[in-house]
C-alpha cells in the first residue's frame, strides 16, 4: 500500500511540474505571437506560419522520430543498472542525433527552391529557407538531446531547461522583431532554436556517464531498432499531418474558410490548452514503462495508476470548462467563435477517453513492437477519415465533435483489446468506473449549460463542488495522498 501511495505521488508531481512547465512555454508562445502580430500585422505573422510549418514539417521527416524513441533506449538502458552499456547508448543516440541533425539542414537546404515556391507561390524567399536550415538542424538537436534527459528522468534539468529554452526564444525574438521588423523574423527563429540547442547542451553535459567513442559501423547495427522504432514514430506523425489536411480539405470544400476557422479554435483549445495535461502526464510515464517493459505485471500496475491519476486530475478541470465554454471562448477568441462549442463538447469527452487509451498504447512503443503499432494506427486513420466526413456532413461542426469522440473510444477498443491479447495487460475496475463517472458529469454539464437560466447555476456549482471533493477524497482514500498537504510542503521547500 506503502508502494502504491508512492507511486501515486510521483505521478502526481511529476504531472504537477510539466503541466506548470508547459503553461510557461504557452505564455512565452502566446507573448512572442501577440508582440509580432501588434508589429508586423497579419502579413508578417503569415509569414511566420509558413516558415513555422515548413520547419517544424521537415523537422518530423529528418528527425526520423528519433526524439521519441532515444527515450525508450536510454531509459532502459539506465534501468539496468550497467553504466557501461548506459554510456553506450548515450553516444550512439549522440552519434544519430548529430546524423538527423546534418541530415534536416542538407534536405531543407536542397529543397529551399521548391519550399519557397510551395510557400509564397515564387522563389524570392529561397534564401530564405536556405539560412532556415541552421534552424531545423538545431531543433532537431534539442529535440533529441532533451530526449537523453527524458529518458534518465531527470524531470527538474528537463523542466528547467524547457523553461530557459522558452525564455531565451521569447527575449530574442521578441528583440529582434521589435528593432529589426520584418527582417528579424528569421534571425530571431535561428538564435531562438541555437539559444534553445546551447541550454539543452549544458543540462545533457551536466549527465554522469562514460564518454565513448563508437565508429560509424556499430552506429549502423546498433542503432537500427532505435531509427527501426522511429521511422515508425515518424509515419505516423505524417499520417495525423494528412488527416487533418483531408478534413480541413473537405470542410474547406463543403463549409468555407469561416468553417475551417471555428474547427481550428476549437481543435486549438481541446489540444493545446487542455491538453497541457495529458501532455505533462506522458513527459515521465514513457521512460518509466520503457524501464520495465520485459514485466508485463508491473506495466499493468503503472498503465492503471497513471490511468487513474490522470483522470481524477482532470475531473474538475472538465466540468468547470464545459460549464463555462462559450465563456473561455468569448476571452480566449471572440462571440463569433461560439459555435466552435458544439465540437468541444463532445472533443472533450474523447479526450478523457484518451488519457486511458494513450496510457495503454504508449506500452507498444515501450516495447518496441512497432509493425503492430503501425498496424493500428494505419487501420484507425483510414477508418477515421471516413467517419470524420461522414458525420459532418450529417451535423456539421457537432458531428465533428462526435468524430473526435468516436476517435476516442476506437482507439481504447482497439489498444485494449491488442494489450489484452498479446500481453494480458488490462485495465482494473477502478479506473473503468473513474472514466464512466467522469463521462456521464460531463454529459451533465453540457445538460447544466444548455439550460441557461439561474437554476442552472446552482446545478453547475453543485456538479463542480462534487467533482472537487470526488478528486480530493479519492485522491486521500485510494491513493493515499493528501493534495493539499504535498502543495503545501511543495511551496514550504521553494520559499
Amino acid at each position: 500500500m506503502e508502494d502504491n501511495a508512492k507511486e501515486y505521488k510521483g505521478i502526481f508531481k511529476s504531472t504537477f511540474l510539466f503541466s506548470f512547465v508547459q503553461i510557461i512555454r504557452l505564455l512565452a508562445g502566446i507573448i512572442r505571437n501577440k508582440v509580432a502580430a501588434v508589429i508586423l500585422g497579419p502579413y508578417g505573422m503569415g509569414i511566420i506560419g509558413v516558415y513555422n510549418t515548413t520547419i517544424s514539417f521537415i523537422k518530423t521527416g529528418a528527425g526520423l522520430g528519433i526524439s521519441q524513441s532515444a527515450v525508450r533506449d536510454v531509459s532502459e538502458a539506465n534501468g539496468s543498472g550497467d553504466r557501461q552499456r548506459f554510456s553506450r547508448t548515450i553516444a550512439l543516440t549522440n552519434k544519430i542525433v548529430l546524423f538527423t541533425a546534418l541530415f534536416g539542414l542538407i534536405v531543407t537546404i536542397t529543397l529551399s527552391p521548391l519550399l519557397s515556391e510551395w510557400g509564397f507561390g515564387n522563389k524570392s524567399y529561397t534564401l530564405a529557407f536556405v539560412l532556415l536550415s541552421l534552424a531545423v538542424a538545431f531543433e532537431i538537436y534539442v529535440d533529441n538531446q532533451l530526449a537523453i534527459l527524458k529518458g534518465m528522468r531527470k524531470l527538474r534539468s528537463l523542466a528547467i531547461a524547457s523553461i530557459w529554452g522558452s525564455l531565451v526564444a521569447l527575449v530574442t525574438g521578441v528583440s529582434l522583431i521589435f528593432f529589426w521588423g520584418e527582417k528579424g523574423i528569421i534571425p530571431s527563429i535561428i538564435i531562438s532554436s541555437l539559444s534553445a540547442a546551447v541550454v539543452s547542451i549544458y543540462y545533457v553535459r551536466k549527465v554522469s556517464y562514460d564518454r565513448i567513442k563508437i565508429n560509424m559501423v556499430d552506429v549502423i547495427r546498433e542503432g537500427k531498432p532505435m531509427m527501426t522504432m522511429g521511422i515508425s514514430l515518424m509515419i505516423v506523425s505524417f499520417l495525423a499531418i494528412v488527416f487533418d489536411y483531408v478534413v480541413i480539405a473537405y470542410i474547406r470544400s463543403h463549409g468555407g474558410l469561416e468553417i475551417i476557422g471555428v474547427y481550428t479554435a476549437g481543435t486549438t483549445i481541446i489540444t493545446s490548452y487542455f491538453g497541457i495535461v495529458i501532455s505533462a502526464m506522458t513527459t515521465d510515464y514513457y521512460p518509466r514503462i520503457s524501464a520495465i517493459n520485459h514485466d508485463n505485471l508491473k506495466l499493468c500496475e503503472a498503465v492503471n495508476q497513471q490511468s487513474e491519476v490522470g483522470l481524477v486530475m482532470v475531473f474538475p478541470l472538465a466540468v468547470l470548462f464545459l460549464l463555462f465554454s462559450q465563456l473561455v471562448m468569448k476571452i480566449l477568441y471572440s462571440e463569433k467563435f461560439y459555435s466552435a462549442v458544439d465540437y468541444m463538447d463532445y472533443a472533450m469527452i474523447g479526450s478523457i477517453v484518451m488519457i486511458c487509451s494513450n496510457s495503454m498504447g504508449m506500452i507498444l512503443l515501450a516495447k518496441q513492437k512497432s509493425k503492430i503499432f503501425l498496424s493500428s494506427v494505419i487501420g484507425q486513420r483510414v477508418l477515421m477519415i471516413v467517419i470524420y466526413l461522414g458525420l459532418y456532413t450529417l451535423f456539421g461542426l457537432r458531428g465533428l465533435g462526435y468524430s473526435y469522440c468516436a476517435h476516442g473510444i476506437i482507439h481504447f477498443v482497439i489498444v485494449v483489446s491488442i494489450m489484452g491479447k498479446c500481453f494480458d495487460i488490462g485495465f482494473n475496475k477502478r479506473v473503468l468506473i473513474n472514466l464512466l463517472v467522469i463521462i456521464i458529469s460531463c454529459l451533465v454539464a453540457i445538460w447544466i449549460r444548455k439550460m441557461d437560466d439561474l437554476f442552472s447555476y446552482a446545478l453547475g456549482s453543485l456538479l463542480f463542488v462534487f467533482s472537487l471533493v470526488y478528486t480530493y477524497l479519492y485522491m486521500k482514500r485510494i491513493m493515499n495522498m493528501n493534495i493539499f498537504a504535498i502543495i503545501a510542503n511543495r511551496v514550504h521547500k521553494n520559499k
